[in-house]
Order: C-alpha cells, then structure tokens, then sequence
C-alpha cells in the first residue's frame, strides 16, 4: 500500500499496539502481585497465559502481514498483537529461567525478566515507528 493508501499513520499504529502492550503487562503483574496466582484447567491442562497471548497475537499478526483497508481490523489487529505480546513477553522468563512453581511468578526473576522482554519490545516498536513515521 502506498502513503496515501494508508488505513492507519505509524503514530496510530505505535500507540494500538504499544499502549495494549503495556496495559495487559501492568495489568497482569498487577493482579498477579496484590491477587495471588490464580489457574485455569480446562480439561485438566493447566493453560498458562503465555499459550492465550499466542492464541491472541498469532491470528493478529497474520491479519497485519497481509494489507487491509477495513479500519475496524487494521485498527483490532493492533491491538489484540500488543495484548497478546504481552502475555508472551510475561511468561517467558518465568517459564525458561525458574522452575516454575507459583513463588517462581512472583519472584524478581520473573518480574525483571519480563520487565527487560518488554522494555525491548518497546524500543523495537519505537525502532519501528522511527523508520516510518512520515
């Protein structure tokens, strides 16, 4: 698509899916901090929110790899790609670098790990933006 064509600016598209990413983030530890770890077992699997995040951003970012000019996707693909990266980022440190166990969560491995995951993940998206900005 050219410039003109655009559905949305690289302004509009850095914040949809940078805002979402840092408000899922701040609301999961946020809740996982002051409310306790909490499980989900459908079917008797324990289902991490790491697995929802890629159910969420795998579909997203499939929709974005293919130009659309229906605003109303451009504009949700966005934002479920920054809901579920954060729910990846959040998880990944905790499940590769402890044993994961409940404690492990809410540890300062996992906190700090998940804190760098998204603050790289925020300097790529500014990285990003910079480069197509108009």
């Amino acid at each position: 698509m050219t410039e003109n064509h655009r559905v949305l600016s690289p302004k509009q598209t850095l914040l949809l899916i940078l805002l979402p990413l840092l408000g899922t983030f701040g609301c999961l530890r946020l809740y996982l901090h002051l409310m306790g770890v909490r499980h989900i077992f459908p079917g008797g699997y324990l289902v991490h929110h790491l697995f929802v995040g890629i159910l969420i951003a795998l579909p997203a970012a499939f929709l974005l790899a293919f130009d659309t000019l229906d605003r109303r996707l451009a504009i949700s693909s966005r934002v479920a790609l920054g809901i579920g990266s954060a729910m990846i980022l959040d998880e990944v440190i905790y499940l590769v670098a402890t044993k994961a166990t409940d404690e492990d969560y809410v540890s300062g491995v996992s906190l700090f790990g998940a804190l760098a995951f998204i603050f790289l993940a925020a300097m790529l998206l500014l990285a990003l933006y910079k480069l197509n900005r108009d």
